[in-house]
């Protein structure tokens, strides 16, 4: 298969080095630093069996590659208007477009039937623009389970089990999907198809959301997310929040509270994506990952007033931060308190 990954981040490196290490064609639009390092040195990628160091073949530029037959999208979610339109070239009618992305997709109520058939999720897709640029046809449901943490350009550590799930967004099956599973199969990631993709894409919506914003305003890893006494009665007040809004869109969630929490603990000292990205000062994903969650709620007359408290609270400590390091008078001298000022 032709395949090329769109961004070079912890997702996009760890799936282009195992796609390369199993042999397959791929082929990794990346830029900037990245783009030199990868150049210059594949990809570097830290399993548990050890360090790899993997020849990729990278571009800056998607022109000249014609048609893929898949096309993995490992950007943010809030990218996707940015990137889609420049991947022209690489879109032919059989072209497979694979958004691998964290939160609610765009393409949710396309492909079903249903009062809301066809509608624009405003939170991740203003306006529809995203519908417009591409059918919903030729979109590929990702629901990825993957922990993976870019340590520098091009290095990515990433340890625990690979987890994909794919999805027709009409929930039939089509030999392209079983084709790609076994492609990412041969690559050592645990690849599924699922005939009812918005099943797995809640579960992970709500994996998301309650971990993500949290960590965030916590500064917690996952494991401390969902054991802390102080933090589990909000991660709890979550997850009953989402629930009832997966319930009203006819999903089912196949994991009991006590299994949830002791999954989310076990995954170990995992800094969040969203967490990641605060620390570097980048946008965080809480469109997808919050605000659409409280969109589809209101059309269906439900409240979620902690999740919304949570998400305001993230958005405040990320603006606060970005205009704080963009200050002229912003000091790179840590702040040292005594023991009274750090217990106030």
């Amino acid at each position: 298969m032709r395949l090329i990954i769109v961004g070079a981040g912890a997702i996009g490196c760890t799936l282009a080095a195992l796609l390369a290490m199993s042999g397959q064609a791929v082929t990794l639009l990346a830029r900037g630093d990245t783009l030199d390092a990868v150049r210059r040195d594949g990809v570097r990628l830290t399993r548990i069996d050890g360090t790899h160091q993997v020849p990729v073949q990278v571009t800056g530029v998607p022109d000249g590659l014609g048609p893929q037959d898949a096309i993995f999208i490992c950007t943010k979610a809030h990218s996707l208007g940015d990137v889609l339109p420049g991947l022209a070239p690489l879109i032919g009618p059989e072209t497979c477009v694979v958004p691998m992305v964290n939160g609610v997709p765009w393409w949710y109520f396309q492909g079903v039937s249903g009062r809301l058939q066809g509608r624009a999720i405003e939170a991740v897709d203003p306006g529809g623009g995203l519908l417009a640029m591409l059918p919903w046809q030729q979109v590929l449901g990702a629901v990825v389970l993957i922990t993976a943490e870019r340590t520098a350009p091009g290095t990515v550590h990433s340890t625990n089990p690979l987890l994909l799930v794919l999805g027709e967004p009409d929930h039939t099956e089509h030999p392209r999907t079983h084709r790609l599973a076994a492609v990412l199969r041969a690559a050592g990631i645990d690849a599924r198809v699922s005939t009812a993709i918005r099943d797995n894409v809640w579960t992970k919506v709500i994996a998301n959301l309650t971990s993500n914003p949290l960590s965030v305003v916590t500064g917690a890893t996952l494991d401390r997310l969902y054991s802390d006494p102080d933090i589990v009665p909000l991660v709890r007040k979550i997850l009953h929040e989402a629930l009832q809004v997966a319930a009203a869109y006819g999903a089912r969630f196949p994991v009991d509270l006590q299994s949830f929490l002791a999954q989310g603990a076990g995954m170990g000292a995992v800094r969040t994506s969203m967490l990641q990205d605060f620390d570097q000062g980048r946008p965080l994903e809480l469109a997808a990952i919050g605000d659409a969650i409280i969109e589809l709620a209101a059309l269906q007359g439900i409240d979620m007033p902690v999740t919304k408290d949570v998400i305001a609270l993230a958005r405040f400590r990320s603006k606060a931060a970005r205009a704080c390091a963009s200050s002229p008078h912003a000091s790179t001298t840590p702040i040292r308190v005594s023991q009274r000022e750090a217990h106030a």
